[in-house]
């Protein structure tokens, strides 16, 4: 939270490497962004996201299209941007990954298939402890690239959860079963949902089945990283 006010205070540095930031830089320099090593082209992330979600679910969950720009270790310099992010109240932070996550959409080709950008949503209560939501902050920058509206109102976050960091595939099932479900108005025919790290996909395949629920016809993941399998 400290990090998060200082940075507020005097935001012309980086919050990684504390060097200072060019005029047309923002929150994190270049060489930052650099170390992070995103996927290569615009294709090998949402590879890399659907691979995962096959390998601990069906065939049915594993979306017909999907975005991702970097892989993650916890030991990684973009673990730090992402917490600083999640934790740290850099609400901008989200919307600039989202800004690079919308740009790699567009660099696909696919940004006209939806018709709405759907953050996953924190359950009200945790949203109160963090203060926001770092997925819509993502969505947010997302749609000022893509030119799609945010729409909030169709999925809602039912369950209070425990964290799903350091559980095993069947735990992050369990603690995602019933956590999400229709909201109070009727999804789009064609949703992008948006999350900040997929793991093992739990999250996002949970909140993909309310969505289809409450009317989605295709639901597609966009992230902006992809936990790694560990060697």
């Amino acid at each position: 939270m400290l990090d998060g006010l200082a940075h507020l205070l005097f935001p012309a540095v980086c919050i990684l490497c504390q060097k200072p930031l060019d005029k047309n830089e923002e929150h994190i320099c270049a060489g930052c962004f650099d170390d992070f090593n995103p996927f290569p082209g615009a294709f090998a992330g949402g590879m890399a996201l659907q691979s995962t979600v096959r390998d601990h679910f069906d065939e049915h969950a594993v979306p017909s299209a999907a975005w991702c720009l970097y892989p993650y270790r916890s030991s990684s310099t973009l673990h730090k941007a992402m917490h600083s992010m999640k934790y740290g109240s850099l609400f901008p932070l989200g919307e600039l990954f989202g800004k690079r996550l919308g740009e790699l959409i567009l660099r696909s080709g696919d940004q006209v298939a939806f018709d709405a950008i759907v953050p996953v949503p924190l359950h009200h209560l945790k949203r109160i402890e963090r203060t926001y939501n770092q997925a819509e902050a993502i969505a947010g920058g997302m749609a000022g690239v893509l030119g799609l509206p945010v729409v909030t109102e169709c999925l809602d976050r039912s369950l209070y959860t425990s964290t799903q960091t350091g559980l095993g595939i069947e735990a992050r099932r369990e603690n995602m079963a019933g956590a999400f479900r229709p909201g109070r108005k009727r999804s789009p025919a064609r949703v992008l949902l948006v999350d900040d790290v997929l793991t093992t996909g739990a999250t996002m395949v949970a909140a993909a089945k309310a969505l289809k629920a409450a009317g989605a016809v295709e639901v597609a993941f966009a992230t902006i990283a992809v936990t790694e399998k560990e060697a």
